[in-house]
């Protein structure tokens, strides 16, 4: 049987693939076997994962014949639900997820882009919420995680018109953190994954939480959560080995915890 997603673990660094011709779609198989990746990798150590795609597709959105296939109210309302625990399941995820944009990243190729921490695209990169145009919106976090990522007016224009934009244009308005040449992808994206690998693994993972759990919160709320998730590194141990690196002029060698 076809996999319709793959993946490599070298040094710590998990790289998974969609590979489903033509386009990547949004499909049941791929779903599953994206959730069996990630299930495959939860148990190794893994200190940053990037996701990409293959060809001139990341992600070209959701399958229209699957679209046809919802007949009544529970039907949308569990489809829909399955789409966003995709995206959560991704975005929940421990360590640290890049994604590297190769190409076209649309409806839930976009969305899959938008649960991960940091986005890097090539130049010839597309990016898009186009649902409208079909008589949906974006179900899977696209009306959500956008606007808190670009700000309401900028993610409202790209979900009413449903057009594209490039990639530098993307980087102009905050949804993409990097643009590189597409031949410069994965290595521009393996070089953050390894930057991010030397640290400590327990505090980049409450960084992250850190991050999730107060952005959306009052900033006292906030900052009495990045108190606790401080406090709670003291205990692993890893602040010793780093203070004693710097002060005898080394990197540091943190375990993986």
């Amino acid at each position: 049987m076809k996999k319709h997603v793959h993946y490599a673990l070298n040094d710590e660094i998990a790289v998974i693939t969609m590979d489903s011709p033509p386009v990547n779609a949004f499909t049941d198989p791929l779903i599953r076997d994206f959730q069996q990746a990630l299930g495959e990798l939860e148990n190794q150590n893994v200190r940053a994962m990037i996701i990409t795609g293959t060809g001139k597709f990341f992600q070209a959105g959701g399958d229209m014949n699957r679209f046809l296939e919802i007949k009544s109210l529970e039907g949308a309302r569990d489809f829909v639900l399955l789409a966003q625990n995709f995206m959560n399941d991704i975005a929940a995820l421990p360590c640290p997820v890049i994604a590297a944009i190769n190409g076209y990243a649309l409806g839930g190729g976009l969305e899959i882009a938008l649960a991960c921490d940091i986005r890097i695209a090539a130049s010839s990169a597309l990016l898009g919420l186009p649902e409208v145009r079909y008589g949906i919106l974006s179900g899977a976090g696209g009306t959500q995680r956008l606007s808190r990522l670009i700000g309401t007016g900028r993610a409202k224009l790209m979900m009413y018109t449903g057009e594209p934009i490039s990639a530098d244009k993307a980087y102009e308005i905050g949804l993409i953190d990097m643009v590189v040449e597409p031949e410069q992808l994965i290595v521009e994206a393996e070089q953050v994954a390894r930057k991010i690998a030397k640290n400590s693994t327990v505090a980049v993972r409450h960084v992250k939480k850190c991050v999730d759990k107060g952005i959306d919160k009052p900033l006292e709320e906030g900052l009495a959560i990045e108190r606790e998730y401080w406090a709670e590194l003291i205990p692993y141990g890893d602040y010793i080995e780093g203070v004693n690196a710097f002060l005898e002029k080394r990197d540091p060698a943190f375990d993986y915890k």
